[in-house]
């Protein structure tokens, strides 16, 4: 919480805010995760923090953001606003089951196995469970910047509308905070397009959002051990999906200081991308309020996660009889690689990978840590329900 108490000073001495102005979202002036048409006045802006709690499939990953927001209004009709993820928790209930990326994939014998290998969420690709899961660690996030352009205002039954970019630059690209959950590691754009109707104390908003997702910095290694002792080595990069996303909400005014919130969100996976199991497309439900303070501006919403998968369904493993090596010390590999007639993988092996071995040498014992990839495994999803807090000041 240091960063909310850095700001206290500047909150207790801010000059009231009109009543009128918009409300700060996750993106902006906005609802609770959505952004409205409306812009802030120029020279006007706010700055405050949100709390961001979400549900993920698969692997039943429960995300927490602790973010500065802030937003301004730059001329007529125009916005610029962003966030920055100063810490993001990524929780599993259990190691993945097929080690996700980036992989290195040793074949000792045998043709080559191809992708899928594994589930992974494409937000948080690397995401393992041998990272910190602690909010105390302050795992960097990413940053987004925003601009918003009010396009026109509504008028009768034609509704307002408002043209946004958005750039999402990673915080970090180290493997450790990857396998976090801090992200992609790499850099997003975004287009989006609200729509807005206004009727007496009710709005009624329309979202759509085209996301260009980037490469993440760490594909998969396939390393094949030949007859005469060589290894060959293949990379395969790793291709996330772009991402289409959809909104839709309702606000009622129920005060000249407070406002319910109604908001459903899909977020769908478009375009070619790398072999994956389980994909999942989330849908959310957030209800909330909104609150306006003299400056202060509270929003507070609860979030469904829908669409979730069937927790404890048994799914066949496509990577079923392959050695997982990854929780193995690397002292105890490199030797026990060599005994197995695979040592020359060794320079090929890269730091903190997850790694598999097919065609294991029949009657050869496995190190400590390893373990056979079982012929099917269980769908993880819980925890269905989340929250949003944005919390911030009107200047």
């Amino acid at each position: 919480m240091w960063p909310l108490l850095l700001l206290l000073p500047l909150l207790c001495a801010a000059p009231p805010a009109p009543a009128g102005d918009p409300r700060p979202s996750l993106a902006g002036s906005g609802l609770l995760t959505l952004p409205e048409t409306a812009t802030l006045a120029p020279g006007r802006f706010t700055l405050g923090v949100a709390l961001d709690n979400r549900d993920r499939d698969p692997l039943g990953l429960d995300f927490f953001d602790y973010s500065v927001t802030w937003s301004a209004g730059l001329a007529a009709r125009m916005e610029t606003y962003g966030r920055w993820v100063l810490s993001r928790v990524a929780s599993l209930p259990e190691p993945p089951a097929l080690p996700p990326p980036p992989l290195d994939l040793i074949v000792s014998s045998g043709p080559p196995p191809s992708r899928p290998y594994y589930a992974l969420y494409p937000a948080a690709p690397y995401v393992n469970k041998r990272g910190s899961a602690r909010l105390t660690a302050f795992v960097p996030g990413d940053v987004v910047l925003g601009l918003k352009l009010r396009l026109r205002e509504a008028r009768g039954p034609r509704p307002a509308l408002a043209l946004g970019a958005e750039v999402k630059v990673p915080l970090t690209r180290k493997l450790a905070d990857l396998q976090s959950g801090s992200g992609t590691g790499a850099v997003d754009l975004t287009a989006r397009l609200t729509a807005q109707w206004r009727r007496g104390r009710n709005d009624l908003l329309a979202s759509a959002a085209y996301t260009r997702i980037g490469r993440p910095p760490l594909g998969d290694r396939l390393i094949v051990i030949g007859g005469a002792g060589e290894a060959r080595v293949s990379d395969q990069p790793l291709d996330l999906p772009d991402r289409l996303d959809l909104g839709l909400a309702v606000r009622r005014g129920l005060g000249p200081r407070v406002a319910a919130v109604l908001e459903s969100t899909a977020a769908r996976d478009v375009g070619p991308r790398s072999a994956t199991v389980d994909a999942a497309t989330p849908i959310d439900v957030v209800a909330g309020l909104q609150a306006r303070f003299g400056a202060a501006r509270l929003g507070f919403g609860l979030r469904y996660h829908g669409h979730a998968l069937p927790s404890g369904q048994r799914r066949r493993a496509p990577v079923a009889g392959l050695v997982d090596l990854s929780r193995v010390g690397e002292a105890d590999l490199l030797d026990w690689l060599r005994q197995a007639g695979a040592g020359a993988a060794i320079p090929q092996l890269r730091p903190g990978t997850q790694r598999l071995l097919a065609g294991l040498p029949v009657g050869t014992a496995l190190p400590d840590g390893a373990r056979v990839v079982p012929a099917d495994y269980a769908v993880r999803s819980e925890h269905q329900l989340g929250f949003v807090v944005v919390w911030a000041w009107a200047f």
